[in-house]
């Protein structure tokens, strides 16, 4: 089973004009909205692909009632700490060109001490059913910085693989705990290593190099991916490393590509695939979410037409 934790989920709201016209009224001719959130986000793609997965989400509000319907309709198994303060709503607005939405995201919360403990408790309850669990996204207001290494610290002495996803000082932290996998983007690589990263020989030093330094902090058998949105992705493992070429697709959205990817790699390890296959598997999906429109996520038919065209190759 793959669980999920998103401390901050939300409803991905997009919204279609034509054109956008700063200080002036815009009409909306298309809207969309889904459960978001990077679990979220993962655990949808997964169960899409037929993994087994609950995500444990702290909801609030009438807000927070659609994004567990979302999840329940998509065949994730929510596991919910309500809270007082209701789910945020994060705002695109797509002007009916090729150019990425325009994106305002709310900070969610305040969450109470009290919904965070129960967090740590579910999560380790949890954790005795899980192969892996996924911790990512950003934290709400309320929640402690170093959340990701509390939890990691309470997962640790545990049978099961984790995986974070986050930027910035929560993945400072977390890392110092021991995660097995983490997937920064070119931007967090470089924020994390103190240094611009750009292309795949980059990238690939880069993930190494983080690499190495998990492996020295007591991560067992630990693995990095660095996603590189149209360029691919490549990945440090403990057998060796590889590089996804992009899969050739016309992108409508990137919204939930990266999580897609992981949804996409841990559903393939489900399968008992090994690390190249399961790239390459986490390529097609990411490539899947990318034609859909706004915050849809990838589906299964086209994640299996996109396999029959996507590659892994192993790095020197």
């Amino acid at each position: 089973m793959i669980l999920t934790v998103t401390l901050n989920p939300c409803i991905d709201l997009l919204l279609g004009t034509r054109g956008l016209l700063p200080y002036d009224t815009n009409r909306v001719v298309t809207r969309e909205e889904d459960a978001g959130g990077k679990g979220t986000n993962l655990s949808r793609v997964a169960a899409e692909l037929g993994a087994k997965t609950t995500a444990c989400v702290l909801l609030g509000g009438g807000t927070g009632a659609h994004v567990q319907r979302v999840l329940e309709l998509q065949g994730v198994t929510p596991a919910i700490v309500h809270t007082q303060a209701q789910t945020r709503v994060n705002v695109s607005v797509q002007d009916g060109s090729d150019r990425p939405p325009t994106t305002f995201n709310m900070k969610g919360g305040p969450i109470t001490g009290d919904e965070w403990q129960q967090v740590t408790r579910m999560v380790v309850e949890l954790a005795a059913e899980a192969d892996w669990v996924c911790l990512g996204g950003s934290l709400p207001e309320g929640i402690p910085v170093d959340a990701w290494r509390t939890l990691i610290g309470l997962l640790r002495p545990l049978p099961v693989r984790i995986l974070l996803d986050a930027d910035d000082e929560p993945l400072r932290l977390g890392l110092e705990a021991g995660p097995h996998l983490i997937k920064p983007n070119l931007n967090e690589a470089s924020r994390l290593l103190g240094r611009p990263i750009a292309g795949v020989e980059q990238a690939a030093s880069a993930a190494i190099e983080i690499r190495s330094a998990m492996a020295a902090r007591g991560a067992a058998d630990p693995a990095v991916i660095v996603s590189m949105g149209a360029e691919g992705a490549v990945a440090a493992t403990g057998e060796g490393s590889f590089f996804a070429p992009p899969v050739a697709v016309h992108p409508r959205s990137t919204i939930g590509s990266g999580d897609s990817l992981l949804g996409g790699l841990l559903a393939a390890f489900g399968h008992g695939k090994d690390w190249p296959e399961a790239l390459r598997w986490g390529s097609a999906a990411g490539a899947a979410t990318a034609t859909t429109d706004g915050t849809e996520i990838a589906r299964r038919g086209v994640v299996e037409e996109l396999l029959t065209r996507a590659t892994v190759r192993r790095l020197p």
